[in-house]
């Protein structure tokens, strides 16, 4: 298994992201602006409960439309995006239905569903495996760490914990903008696709055909046997995330580390590997988990 195909490029996006429509502090066209002057491939705008524009192209940028919504229960908050949705979409959803609905509406209307910064939100395990059709979820949301939230960004052990019982997840790392005043334009995808266009950006989501990053690069991960094997850009530390919670080669450091190797151990029943690598900024990539087969 090869994550990546061989010399295709990949694109630079950022998947979640507020504005004026709502609780943003800047307008569509600054919002759009501050992306495309930092480089981005292709952005989606995830205005709360509205859809506030379709699909275009800024400057070369791809701008798709996105929804986010949310539902409150008793001790912790859902939220959803919905990436790539037709206007259908604010015709088809309601709070008073519930989360799994919501889902469905995304994906009714073409849609991908996406779920929110986990860890900031405080979903349980059970609440992540209860969910059904999500494409993937936030790994890291750069909103959801000071100076403007308490510090619940990262939601790697929420998502592990998730993956060990069942529900493996593919993983993106956005932006949550809100502020744009440090929120913005820190944490991203990169994603193959064939074409920069709304099909084939969400057909790569589908197959999993990216992954999260704040600036680190994941060139390729292969699955052969049971050797799940990274190539990087020059890393501080590469870290081998699984079900299995002790294993004495978990991680590899040195300087400018660009490959590193993981032996699955099927009689200790491992089910997923998650690949994590470090620079030494200390800023992330993670790519999205390889699933044991048995």
């Amino acid at each position: 298994m090869r994550m990546f195909e061989q010399g295709k490029p990949f694109y630079k996006g950022n998947l979640h992201m507020h504005t004026t429509n709502t609780d943003g502090r800047l307008s569509l066209e600054d919002a759009i602006a501050r992306y495309h002057d930092a480089g981005y491939d292709f952005i989606c705008v995830t205005d709360h409960w509205k859809r506030t524009v379709g699909a275009e192209v800024h400057g070369g940028m791809l701008v798709l439309p996105g929804i986010e919504v949310d539902y409150f229960m008793a001790s912790q908050v859902l939220h959803i995006t919905g990436i790539n949705v037709d206007e259908t979409i604010v015709d088809t959803i309601d709070r008073k239905w519930g989360p799994q609905r919501g889902i469905d509406a995304i994906r009714a209307a073409g849609g991908l569903a996406v779920l929110a910064h986990p860890m900031w939100s405080l979903n349980t395990t059970e609440t992540i495996c209860s969910l059904k059709r999500l494409t993937a979820a936030e790994i890291y949301n750069s909103t959801s760490r000071p100076p403007w939230n308490g510090d619940r960004a990262d939601a790697t052990g929420v998502l592990d914990m998730a993956a060990a019982n069942g529900c493996v997840l593919n993983t993106i790392a956005v932006d949550d903008a809100h502020y744009y005043n440090g929120d913005e334009c820190y944490s991203f995808i990169r994603l193959q696709a064939d074409t920069l266009t709304p099909e084939s950006v969400s057909e790569a989501l589908e197959k999993g055909a990216f992954y999260a990053t704040q600036g680190p690069e994941i060139h390729q991960v292969t699955l052969e046997g049971d050797t799940v094997s990274v190539d990087c850009s020059p890393a501080a530390r590469i870290l081998f995330h699984s079900n299995r919670p002790y294993a004495k080669d978990r991680c590899a450091m040195g300087p400018g580390v660009t490959h590193a190797e993981y032996q699955i151990r099927r009689d200790w029943c491992e089910s997923f590997v998650r690949v994590i690598v470090e620079d030494e900024q200390g800023r992330r990539a993670w790519a999205n988990p390889v699933v044991v087969p048995y």
